[in-house]
């Protein structure tokens, strides 16, 4: 994580934070070393008007597109205008199998970093029109 300045609400640091969630996902992504598991990061996500997701990725021969979020608090709102911009692509992203013609459809999802306690994974409804609020998980207290 970036080293913590005076200021935890400026944007300069929030964005850092930011990227390095990302990255940080995409790590674990690549990092299973399969053919059929890899991410891409798409730098610039979330600017803009272009609708796009933070990651692309291929896992186990599913298509995704993720957006990444982080926080320190116990929970995370992707708002609506976010989740009409990541169905968007969802809908716009689309493969066509070369031997069977079959179409590819990128999943639309959101991961949410909660510092210190982990990742949260949400497959997002694709007649979804309304924010989404995730909750933290309590960490687990076992031995």
């Amino acid at each position: 994580m970036p080293k913590k300045p005076k200021d935890v609400l400026s944007p300069r640091y929030k964005a850092r934070v930011g990227y390095e969630s990302e990255y940080s996902l995409v790590k674990k992504l690549v990092g299973k070393g399969r053919p059929g598991w890899y991410a891409v990061r798409t730098p610039g996500s979330g600017s803009g008007k272009m609708a796009k997701p933070d990651i692309i990725a291929v896992e186990n021969g599913e298509l995704y597109a993720i957006e990444v979020k982080s926080s320190r608090k116990p929970y995370v709102v992707l708002y609506k205008e976010q989740v009409k911009r990541l169905l968007e692509f969802c809908r716009m992203f689309r493969l066509r199998c070369p031997h069977c013609g079959g179409e590819i459809t990128a999943r639309p999802v959101l991961a949410v970093r909660f510092m210190g306690y982990g990742w949260e994974f949400v497959e997002i409804s694709e007649d979804t029109d309304h924010p989404i609020m995730i909750k933290r998980r309590p960490k687990d207290l076992s031995p």
